[in-house]
C-alpha cells in the first residue's frame, strides 16, 4: 500500500485528493482487525474513554505514563516514540498494563459491565475468545480489566 500511495503522489505531483482516493481505493484500508499494537498513550486514552472515565481520581496520567514506559513530553530521541509493537508488547510492558488495568478497572465494577461495553468499544474486532473471557471472569471489576488488556483492546 504505501508503495502505491507513493507512487500516485509522485505521478500526481503531490496532488491531496489524489493521494486520498488512492488510499480509500486500498483493501488494506479497509482491514475489519486492528493490528498496530497501541503506544501507551494510545492505550491509557482508548482505556479512559472506552471505560467512560472523565475522572482519573488519585491516579496521575504523567507518572501512570512513566510506569507504562512512555514518559510525557520526553521521547527517548529527537524522532519521538516508536510506532512499533516490539516497542510495546514486552512481558515487562503488558505486566504494567495488567496493573494499570486492574486499578482502572476497580472503581467502575459495580457501575460499568464489560459484557455490554466490550462489544460496543470493539464492534469489529473483538474476538468470540475475549468475549467468553471477558463473561467468565470472577468479578465485574476484573472483566473490564480482562478487557482492557485483551489482544483485541491492546489493538488499533
Amino acid at each position: 500500500m504505501i508503495a502505491r500511495l507513493a507512487k500516485s503522489f509522485a505521478a500526481n505531483n503531490g496532488d491531496l485528493p489524489t493521494l486520498y482516493r488512492t488510499l480509500i481505493a486500498s483493501s488494506e484500508a479497509w482491514v475489519p482487525t486492528p493490528t498496530k499494537f497501541k503506544t501507551p498513550w494510545e492505550w491509557t486514552i482508548s482505556a479512559l474513554r472506552g471505560t467512560g472515565r472523565r475522572d482519573v481520581g488519585a491516579l496521575q496520567i504523567a507518572a501512570l505514563q512513566t510506569q507504562l514506559g512512555q514518559r510525557v513530553w520526553k521521547p527517548g530521541t529527537p524522532a519521538g516514540w516508536d510506532d512499533v509493537a516490539a516497542s510495546w508488547a514486552a512481558s515487562d510492558a503488558l505486566f504494567r498494563r495488567v496493573e494499570i488495568a486492574q486499578r482502572l478497572a476497580a472503581p467502575l465494577g459495580q457501575t460499568l459491565d464489560a459484557r455490554v461495553v466490550a462489544p460496543r468499544i470493539m464492534p469489529a474486532s473483538l474476538s468470540a475468545v475475549a468475549a467468553e473471557q471477558i463473561a467468565r471472569s470472577e468479578s465485574p471489576a476484573g472483566a473490564i480489566a480482562l478487557m482492557l488488556v485483551s489482544p483485541d483492546f491492546l489493538r488499533r
